[in-house]
């Protein structure tokens, strides 16, 4: 099988699709198909084991996604494939429904959550929600993350959907698990306690409402101080200025810590030692930080949003809080603090397996094979 991931965004950025997307293809590639990548241009993410074409972002994108579709036959020409996995229904997906015939190849569109989120910034705009429904409309099948995405899906793209695939993100356990247990006998990277602090890892930006728990963690901090706990941000991103300026104006420089974004041994260290995790996320598909924080066994305190209730009712691992309530969300880290968390840890070792880079593989061959024996 010869497949082709066409994503808006891939390495070197850094993000829960563009990960998601390197695991994929070198999961199809150790499965023996041929694979290759179709993305915007973001610079060079170095050595890769599968070819990547790459074009700049065109202007005034959402009037003209047929820009696009050029790309796509460039490329199918250059090195045609028989399936395409397009992340996304907009543009990507829109953009390789319309030559898909034309050019003899099929099409799986990941709905991966943000072209579907009720407040993506593209809805006001001319032409995107009908280039959303026609992205998804046009594909031979749908791989979803979700119940709340399928919800989605059917609200924006209405009837005459192709079959939809559920398949949840995985992570290779093996490796994840030989870097938790290195970080067991590492040395501390950081100015922080194993087991008294709280870790809330996500890109720093509005959706993930990292406001939120600062102005909770503001209430509490006496609580925070008295049990020698620290709540720690990971992560990099537009809004961090303005939580470092929140955090000193609240004076509690000394309960909350930033460390930017870590990777690797770092990132491992802080799964493997942190108290808790901790997400204040508005919209999520379906959040790779949240399954990571359950394969390394962290109790977990979500937003009540579709996807974090899902994930908490398939793990068990935790609860959620009211969003956007700080008073809740000040409520649920007093229990955070105090109760005893054994249960929840417990859970979320017993289904991890779950979450294994194997499973979420067989999922999008699957997928992939059927649109090319079955299609639409």
């Amino acid at each position: 099988m010869r497949v082709c991931l066409f994503t808006p965004t891939f390495l070197p950025s850094i993000g829960g699709a563009e990960l998601a997307g390197d695991r994929i293809l070198r999961g199809l590639q150790a499965r023996g198909h041929e694979v290759q990548v179709l993305c915007q241009d973001h610079g060079k993410p170095g050595e890769l084991p599968y070819p990547v074409t790459r074009y700049r972002r065109p202007p005034a994108q959402h009037l003209w996604p047929e820009v696009l579709s050029r790309h796509v036959g460039r490329t199918f020409r250059k090195q045609p494939f028989d399936v395409m996995l397009a992340f996304y229904g907009y543009p990507t997906g829109y953009a390789a429904a319309r030559v898909k015939n034309k050019l003899g190849f099929k099409l799986v569109v990941s709905a991966r959550g943000a072209d579907l989120y009720p407040n993506f910034h593209a809805l006001k705009k001319p032409r995107v929600k009908a280039t959303i429904r026609a992205g998804y409309r046009g594909a031979d099948r749908i791989i979803s993350l979700s119940d709340w995405l399928d919800d989605r899906l059917r609200e924006m793209a209405g009837p005459g959907l192709p079959p939809i695939d559920r398949v949840l993100n995985g992570i290779d356990l093996d490796a994840f698990d030989g870097g938790l247990k290195a970080a067991k006998e590492m040395a501390s990277p950081f100015d922080l306690t194993p087991g008294r602090f709280v870790l809330h890892l996500a890109r720093v930006g509005p959706v993930k409402r990292q406001d939120l728990a600062v102005e909770a963690v503001g209430k509490l901090a006496g609580r925070f101080r008295e049990a020698g706990m620290k709540y720690v941000f990971v992560g990099q991103g537009e809004t961090l200025d303005g939580l470092r300026q929140q955090v000193e104006a609240m004076g509690i420089g000394d309960v909350v810590k930033f460390l930017g974004r870590q990777t690797g041994a770092n990132k491992h260290w802080l799964l493997r030692h942190a108290h808790s995790f901790v997400t204040t996320s508005r919209e999520e598909g379906m959040p790779n930080a949240v399954i990571e924080a359950v394969a390394a066994g962290l109790p977990v305190l979500a937003s009540d949003i579709g996807p974090h209730r899902e994930l908490m009712g398939l793990t068990k691992a935790g609860w959620t809080f009211r969003f956007p309530d700080v008073n809740d969300l000040a409520a649920q880290l007093v229990k955070l603090l105090e109760d005893d968390l054994s249960c929840y840890r417990d859970a979320a070792r017993a289904c991890r397996e779950m979450f294994s880079l194997e499973t979420m593989m067989d999922g999008y061959e699957r997928s992939l094979q059927a649109a090319i024996v079955n299609p639409v």
